[in-house]
């Protein structure tokens, strides 16, 4: 692993390296890294904007690929807490493990890890559900808008409606995970490694098809709204 950082940030790089190692801990129940990566420390939001690409995103503090994390400085947040640095590294080295895992590159992974699956475990695996809606309120969101697609949310949504977006992910699997347990998710990891779909692997490891997971999950959203 490679650390890259300006000489302002370097008061805060122990930080960063604890941050990974505990994240690396959190993450290594989905598989392990394979590979080298690099994180790069980015002094703004701008900066980090410009170096993935992802213009418009006020919420981003980070972004993953298999070889790579991206991190806007701790030092330009508008708030920072030691908890937020360390539960956001553990959800993109999240990231980095399953693509490193399954064989997955971050810039096909629609096609193999559809973006409610990623940020669902990545936000699962980290403890991010404080900065999810409740159950309760998740589902009253969704009845609200039933054009919104939770399992495959449009990249303006993405952009525009992030709580609602990874509430949607977090919860989804949070069900599979309280229904159907941890090794299923490993199950399905491999099987992409072995050249499955997506769709493929998940009708192989779970007990009802892809194509029923919204009605399934909204059936137990209202039986555990609370």
């Amino acid at each position: 692993m490679t650390i890259r950082y300006l000489p302002a940030d370097a008061p805060i790089l122990p930080l960063v390296e604890e941050s990974i190692r505990s994240g690396m801990e959190k993450a290594g129940r989905w598989g392990e890294i394979r590979s080298a990566f690099t994180v790069t420390v980015y002094p703004d939001h701008k900066a980090l904007e410009k170096a993935v690409h992802k213009e418009g995103y006020k919420w981003l503090k980070a972004w993953a690929t298999e070889e790579a994390i991206s991190l806007q400085s701790p030092r330009s947040w508008p708030v920072f807490r030691d908890k937020y640095l360390f539960d956001l590294m553990a959800h993109e080295l999240t990231h980095v493990v399953c693509y490193q895992t399954a064989g997955i590159r971050a810039s096909r992974s629609s096609e193999n890890a559809p973006f409610w699956f990623g940020e669902g475990l990545a936000s699962v695996t980290a403890g991010q559900g404080y900065r999810r809606y409740s159950r309760k309120v998740l589902l009253r969101k969704l009845r609200s808008d039933r054009a919104f697609d939770p399992l495959s949310p449009a990249e303006k949504d993405i952009r525009d409606r992030e709580k609602l977006v990874y509430s949607s992910a977090h919860y989804l699997v949070t069900y599979l995970i309280e229904t159907c347990g941890e090794e299923r998710v490993r199950d399905l990891l491999h099987r992409i490694t072995l050249g499955d779909s997506f769709m493929d692997a998940f009708d192989k490891t779970y007990p009802f098809p892809l194509k029923r997971l919204r009605s399934e999950w909204e059936s137990w959203l209202e039986m555990n709204e609370n």
